[in-house]
């Protein structure tokens, strides 16, 4: 019996969270970051119907042949204690695993890597690592030497990475994306994903216009692009 984790959501199967991978998806509900154009609002504020971790696990060994990993998502999965049971509770069914993580937790992002728990890490950078533009963000206060840290242990510690970033031009300006990039000076790893409208946490956000790939492109012109 899984505890001390409650999961949001699941999709059994998915071909758009893992590139190149078949996989599973857990959501877990709940996160400590308030993102005001996140659209993944009844999980982030625990209002989903709660899904038995037990059911799902078990779900994802009767199909574990058909899959080429799972994605640990959320909500922040890292801020549960009931994470360590379910990534090694996947491990012993040699299932590798994808973690979606804020960063905000390096020291369960460091156990998790040491364990050998995550073959591949997605770290979602909000904005660039200065505390008022994290807080206008995330709408939560984020010391950003936390997540510098997590970046670092990441690139020490990660089998695979990514580092994701949302362009969403009245939080974060063209200056504010660039900076970031210079601080991360990471291209090969870095991806700017476009703003989308959809089901955000702040409802003023639904009337703000979608960001296209060719606006993103017109001023980070070597940087991939996703949405």
């Amino acid at each position: 019996m899984l505890e001390g984790l409650t999961v949001g959501g699941y999709l059994p199967s998915s071909f758009l969270d893992w590139d190149g991978h078949v996989c599973a998806v857990i959501f877990t509900a709940g996160c400590n970051f308030r993102c005001p154009w996140c659209h993944n609002r009844e999980l982030a504020l625990s209002s989903s119907e709660p899904l038995s971790a037990s059911a799902v696990v078990a779900d994802i060994a009767r199909r574990a042949k058909f899959l080429d990993g799972v994605v640990v998502s959320g909500g922040e999965p890292t801020i549960w204690s009931g994470l360590f049971p379910l990534l090694r509770e996947l491990k012993a069914l040699g299932i590798s695993v994808k973690l979606d993580t804020n960063g905000s937790c390096p020291e369960v992002l460091s156990e998790v890597l040491s364990e050998g728990l995550a073959a591949h890490v997605a770290m979602d950078v909000k904005a660039r690592f200065d505390a008022e533009v994290l807080m206008r963000c995330t709408g939560a206060a984020v010391n950003p030497e936390v997540l510098r840290r997590s970046v670092a242990l990441i690139r020490e510690k990660a089998p695979s990475y990514e580092f994701r970033t949302t362009y969403v031009p009245n939080l974060v300006s063209k200056a504010d994306m660039l900076a970031l990039r210079r601080e991360l000076s990471d291209d090969e790893h870095w991806i700017v994903q476009c703003f989308k409208p959809v089901n955000c946490i702040d409802p003023s956000y639904m009337d703000f216009p979608a960001v296209s790939a060719d606006e993103v492109r017109a001023f980070l012109p070597s940087v991939r692009v996703r949405g």
